[in-house]
């Protein structure tokens, strides 16, 4: 699936569960064409992998997983803002559920927006402790 722009991307996981029926972990089945222009990051390395890995192994400012993964729950709706100071770059991150067991997370450039609101700040999820570079919007 293409975006309009070069910086939008999404990516896809579906959720790993026990023989229990619980939920345990995520596996990133998907990413968009233009993943890697916007991430640098190459699909063939992260597709597969588990969320838990991926948040411990590979840090990437603009996927902001150690900020998002306490959020990435089954069947949820949320909506952040997140800047990636190193791009001085604003996306909008919709986390949300496409279908039963898999989870969207949607990846909006809002920089030329961001640019042109006054006052704009930089948030962190939580306690506003460390990097402040997300703010949960719903």
């Amino acid at each position: 699936m293409e975006y309009p722009s070069k910086n939008d991307f999404f990516i896809r996981f579906k959720a790993l569960i026990n023989e229990r029926g619980r939920f345990i972990d995520y596996v990133l089945v998907e990413v968009s064409d233009n993943f890697y222009f916007a991430t640098g990051m190459n699909s063939d390395r992260v597709l597969g992998e588990k969320l838990s890995s991926m948040v411990i192994e590979m840090e990437n400012p603009i996927l902001g997983l150690k900020n998002f993964h306490y959020h990435m729950l089954p069947r949820t709706r949320r909506k952040f803002e997140h800047y990636i100071e190193e791009e001085d770059r604003w996306y909008l991150v919709t986390l949300y559920s496409d279908e039963r067991d898999y989870l969207m997370m949607v990846y909006t450039d809002i920089t030329r927006y961001k640019e042109g609101s006054s006052g704009s700040t930089k948030y962190s999820i939580g306690n506003n402790v460390g990097n402040d570079s997300s703010r949960k919007l719903g």
